[in-house]
């Protein structure tokens, strides 16, 4: 799996909004601002889940608790992972990881969930 550089905004804990964004290839802000309609609350996984199911994803338990680097994913999925007590989430497009962190450190991060596009 390879790493490639995408962070449209640079805001600290903007992960859950920038991942979403680069998997339905809509502007940041627009993201957001649909998130907070939901839920002023939108980096509670209930409030983002809802907007994933709701814009065709599912979720993808084949991978829990494995480290990135292990898989392969193919097609477009949003992966929530996480090392020590830092979570994390980052669009992941046809084994590609799109993400600010431009390192291949993100790859130590172990899956919690994978939501998958249909």
């Amino acid at each position: 799996m390879k790493v490639t550089y995408y962070n449209p905004v640079d805001e600290k804990g903007g992960c859950i909004v920038r991942s979403i964004s680069k998997a339905l290839n809509k502007d940041y802000l627009d993201i957001k601002n649909d998130l907070i309609n939901i839920n002023n609350n939108y980096k509670n996984e209930k409030v983002f889940e809802e907007y994933l199911f709701k814009n065709n994803f599912i979720i993808n338990n084949n991978y829990n608790n494995k480290l990135i680097k292990d898989i392969s994913l193919e097609g477009l999925n949003i992966v929530l992972a996480y090392k020590d007590d830092w979570y994390h989430m980052m669009c992941v497009i046809d084994n590609t990881i799109y993400d600010k962190k431009n390192y291949d450190d993100i790859k130590d991060l172990r899956i919690i969930k994978i939501y998958k596009k249909i």
